[in-house]
């Protein structure tokens, strides 16, 4: 007889919303090999399960969206950097983020949280979403998060997409895209 080995439950949305705010804004944006290895090691499995629809169900409250958002938006960004993976799940992102502001779900948190639900549209190949954000950070009213918007939408005005993204996607970068990119471009 044969017995199977357990498998350990996947984090719940409170696991996830818990060591995202331990990290602090200190950790979100910065390149840290360590915190993106322990994301990894921690949330991968239901990082996975969030982009086979899995975990659907918490679409339906505002913690479970920022949840899901984090692990679809930003896990991503960590643990697949340089690698079209870390865009992969953008598209199911905005359409939480849509679903999610329509219903309100970001003002159940206070500003800096709210910022989770709105990345999602700045991250977006897609001009309609580039104005969402712009709108949605100035109402914020955080100087420094509405400047990165308008930086995000400037660059889809200009090229219809993220020129930075184009080696990990496979993408042709253009004449003027090599020329913005080499004279310091965007690249975040």
């Amino acid at each position: 007889m044969t017995v199977s080995a357990k498998t350990a439950p996947l984090p719940t949305r409170q696991d996830v919303l818990d060591f995202w705010w331990q990290a602090g804004p200190a950790k979100w944006f910065a390149r840290d090999d360590a915190f993106d290895a322990e994301i990894r090691e921690r949330f991968l499995a239901l990082m996975e399960a969030a982009a086979r629809g899995d975990l659907a169900e918490w679409e339906g409250t505002a913690d479970g969206a920022l949840a899901l958002l984090i692990l679809l938006d930003q896990f991503p960004r960590n643990v697949y950097r340089q690698d079209a993976r870390a865009f992969a799940t953008d598209p199911e992102a905005l359409r939480i983020a849509r679903q999610s502001v329509d219903r309100g779900f970001d003002r159940s948190f206070p500003k800096e949280a709210r910022s989770f639900f709105y990345l999602p549209f700045e991250h977006a190949e897609d001009m309609a979403a580039q104005e969402r954000s712009v709108d949605l950070f100035r109402r914020l009213g955080q100087e420094t998060t509405y400047l990165y918007a308008l930086i995000h939408m400037d660059v889809i005005r200009r090229f219809g997409r993220f020129p930075h993204r184009n080696a990990v996607l496979g993408r042709q970068t253009t004449e003027a895209e090599a020329a913005f990119l080499a004279d310091g471009g965007f690249s975040a």
